[in-house]
């Protein structure tokens, strides 16, 4: 089923997830080949984007295969968001997507990420601001709320919708949970129950199983995959039904192949050992591949490493 986010038609309403460290070019390139019908990049800093911020650029290369696609700008400060959402690095981009979820102690205790869901008054500027300087849909993502078993994640996805909104998604867990525990999708479904823009369901699908059952649970309209994707980005296929065929070790190549044209080859060695410890996930080699990239410096090394664990098998 395909969604539709403010103009913006999706190919299908499977997001691939805004993920750090993992969210890059090459792996949003290869979801959205295998069918996600948006994917989103890593989490880049609104301040960072109007001061030139080095590596900030980097976050935002894209390829043709690649679309649509959304960027995810994070920051407290309207001002800044305007400027940000303005800028033309942004040009190529169908829909602006703010943070309200990043846990993480640095951005949270900058008022930023998940911090913002304790302020739903702001939570209406930075949408009104991210829309008039991008002229392009908005979209929220955040969690439950901030504080454990106190769920505000419809007051603010009203805020959100009260600012101009396209659509929300909710990650049912709250920050102080960071990753764990289990997703609390009746909150998703209590957001879906008070909204009118689109809802999108984050947390705990990983198969078509775990999706059915969110669908069931929220009655949402799109449904986002994180960690289920990693070294996996073939799972859109499969919870659509699409057929499709997954050749393991010339997914990895054409993965450092895309990298390469955007990143300095450390760069790429850097991310592909992150990626290569999920492609090897649930194989008896798993941990093997987990010391070999510990141990690699070089691109040469994670060549190496692939060709020794994942060719042919």
């Amino acid at each position: 089923m395909a969604l539709k986010i403010g103009d913006v038609q999706l190919k299908s309403n499977l997001i691939f997830a805004p993920i750090a460290g993992f969210s890059e070019v090459g792996f949003r390139h290869l979801c959205a080949k295998f069918g996600a019908g948006l994917t989103i990049t890593e989490l880049v800093s609104a301040k960072g984007l109007v001061y030139g911020n080095k590596g900030t650029e980097e976050l935002l290369a894209r390829t043709e295969i690649d679309s649509p696609s959304a960027v995810q700008l994070f920051g407290a400060d309207p001002e800044f968001v305007f400027k940000a959402a303005k800028d033309e690095r942004l040009k190529g981009f169908d829909i602006i997507d703010i943070n309200m979820g990043c846990p993480v102690k640095k951005v949270f205790n900058n008022g930023e990420g998940s911090a913002l869901m304790k302020n739903p008054s702001l939570i209406t500027e930075i949408v009104q601001a991210a829309r008039e300087g991008s002229g392009k849909p908005v979209t929220c993502k955040m969690r439950a709320g901030v504080e454990m078993g106190k769920p505000i994640a419809v007051e603010c996805a009203l805020a959100a919708e009260k600012g101009g909104a396209s659509a929300v998604t909710i990650h049912p867990r709250y920050r102080e949970q960071f990753y764990s525990g289990t997703a609390d999708h009746s909150i998703t479904r209590a957001v879906k129950e008070a909204v009118s823009i689109p809802v999108i369901a984050n947390g705990d699908i990983v198969d078509k199983a775990s999706l059915e059952r969110v669908k069931q649970e929220t009655g949402a309209d799109g449904f986002m995959i994180a960690r289920g994707a990693l070294g996996r980005p073939y799972i859109f296929s499969e919870l659509l039904e699409h057929p499709f065929e997954f050749d393991r070790y010339a997914t990895i190549l054409e993965h450092i192949e895309i990298l390469r044209r955007h990143f300095p080859d450390l760069t790429v060695a850097n991310i592909m050992k992150l990626h290569l410890c999920y492609y090897a996930k649930g194989e008896t080699f798993a941990k093997q591949v987990r010391i070999a990239v510990g141990e690699s410096k070089s691109l040469a090394d994670i060549f190496d490493v692939v060709d020794k664990f994942f060719i042919e098998q």
